[in-house]
């Protein structure tokens, strides 16, 4: 498990198995990344083969969710997913179907981290989304 701290992105590489829509599947380097400036969502990386990444991004409150109780609906839901390994699942639709197995403790360890980290990255880019908004609405 690789990881960063402070004030560069949080990325937690682990292993997921990927299941797609024709029942083919495969197990796939990936990793979980939570970036400050993007303080609300995470992304999931699939590193695929000949250096293929694919990408996906949502609220990593989502993933929280997600450890405890299906959540979501829409193009990317998750979902605990019980067995001798527990996991989550990550459904995505778009662009295309895919469900995406990761295991729990290296999830939920990831979200712990994100949710100290949260907070205090929310009131960093408060003034700047301040700034937009009154750009965008006209104000000073």
């Amino acid at each position: 498990m690789t990881e960063r701290t402070g004030g560069v992105p949080l990325q937690v590489g682990t292993t997921g198995f990927v299941a797609l829509a024709d029942g083919e599947g495969a197990i796939v380097a990936a990793e979980l990344v939570y970036r400050p400036d993007d303080c609300l969502a995470v992304r999931l990386v699939l590193h695929g083969p000949d250096g293929v990444d694919v990408t996906w991004i949502f609220a990593w409150e989502l993933l929280a969710l997600g450890l405890m109780f299906p959540a979501g609906d829409g193009d990317i839901t998750v979902r605990p997913v019980p067995g001798p390994i527990t996991g989550v699942e990550v459904a995505l639709v778009s662009p295309s179907a895919a469900r995406v197995w990761l295991p729990a403790r290296t999830t939920a360890d990831f979200v712990r981290k994100v949710r100290k980290r949260a907070d205090r990255d929310v009131r960093g880019i408060a003034p700047a989304l301040d700034r937009e908004l009154a750009a965008i609405t006209g104000g000073t």
